[in-house]
């Protein structure tokens, strides 16, 4: 019996899977017509650029998503490349600041009317890049680009992790967590909480 590989999905736009793990996550709302979904469409872009609104997209999701300006600060206002999210994934009271993982906003691509594109990746804290390090349980040669889309019939959100792999550039505990933490992901509870995510964002009726 020969067993099927999976392999990750070439899409244009999303950085080719070189090494470690991979996820490709999808969901899809169908409707009547092109009219009905280019009304959907409007809404979702909306929901897409509320990042700090993104947790209540989530059901039985706890993670928490925080947008923050190029020097850390929180900001209600559309992303911008250059700008963090801090990602809280569990609730935690008084969090602090390394109790979060961190992602830089690398690109943000609105050229294609039918499709928004977001790619992310693990950072340094604000203000910390030339001289600390990743905080985040996955290295800095992670993607994380997240994607809108609509067609005649339908939107689409999509979340596409390339590169997957333990953050190493950590002193030894935090190492050894991040170890474990991605292991967990791997697994399928990174794959599920995206999956809520996704669901979320494009339920529309």
């Amino acid at each position: 019996m020969q067993v099927k590989l999976i392999k990750p999905k070439k899409v244009p736009g999303i950085p080719l899977q070189v090494k470690g793990n991979f996820h490709d996550t999808e969901s899809i709302q169908k409707f009547e017509n092109i009219h009905e979904a280019e009304l959907k469409y409007n809404i979702l872009k909306q929901r897409f650029f509320e990042i700090n609104k993104w947790g209540n997209y989530s059901k039985e999701n706890i993670t928490v998503f925080t947008l923050c300006d190029s020097s850390g600060n929180i900001v209600q206002r559309l992303p911008l490349i250059g700008d963090y999210i801090k990602i809280l994934l569990s609730e935690i009271k008084n969090p602090k600041t390394n109790d979060y993982q961190w992602v830089r906003i690398d690109m943000i691509d609105k050229t294609n009317p039918n499709r928004i594109m977001m790619q992310c990746r693990p950072s340094k804290l604000p203000r910390n890049e030339f001289a600390g390090k990743t905080v985040h349980f996955h290295s800095v040669n992670t993607t994380s680009t997240f994607v809108i889309s609509k067609g005649n019939d339908y939107v689409k959100m999509a979340i596409y992790g390339r590169n997957e792999k333990p953050n190493q550039n950590t002193d030894i505990i935090s190492s050894v967590k991040n170890m474990f933490i991605a292991l967990g992901r791997v697994v399928g509870s990174s794959k599920i909480q995206w999956k809520q995510l996704t669901d979320g964002m494009v339920s529309l009726k």
